[in-house]
């Protein structure tokens, strides 16, 4: 016991070979793609609070703005955001290795989706200078909550893999 305490005079190289196993006697070890507890969490918070912020503002916006104006929300791309992005947190939520992935994927493909709607919605907007911040301030903020939404998922699919 007393020799296993003492260092080893050996040095360099020497030292390290010494308590190597032979090759063939190595255990496999075998890795899997996984998401770690933290990271899961992180992403589901920030899909649900998203989903909620997507809906809330479509809501907002189309109550503001009188039917027929460009830029004001339909229900249908709206409702499919909120929709997907739930979708997405109920997959995360059910802790499954094997739903990870597909989630994100979704995920992804969804935030991508609104990003380009709520550019669109901006884009379509008129601005008017009487009104401060004006009407593009809510979907150009959307704009950039769902970049923000796409980088989480972009960031997890990286942490899985």
């Amino acid at each position: 016991m007393l020799a296993q305490l003492r260092p080893s005079l050996r040095t360099g190289r020497q030292a390290f070979r010494a308590g190597r196993q032979t090759p063939a006697a190595r255990p496999v070890i075998r890795t899997q793609a996984y998401v770690e507890a933290s990271t899961s969490y992180a992403v589901l918070q920030q899909a649900v609070a998203y989903a909620v912020v997507l809906g809330a503002e479509g809501v907002y916006t189309r109550s503001q703005l009188p039917e027929g104006t460009p830029g004001r929300p339909e229900v249908l791309p709206v409702a499919g955001g909120v929709g997907a992005t739930l979708a997405v947190s109920a997959l995360v939520a059910a802790n499954n290795d094997l739903l990870f992935t597909p989630a994100f994927i979704v995920g992804l493909i969804s935030s991508g989706a609104m990003l380009a709607y709520t550019v669109k919605r901006t884009i379509d907007t008129k601005q008017d200078d009487s009104d401060w911040p004006g009407p593009k301030a809510w979907p150009a903020t959307m704009a950039l909550i769902s970049f923000f939404a796409l980088n989480v998922f972009i960031q997890a699919i990286r942490a899985e893999l």
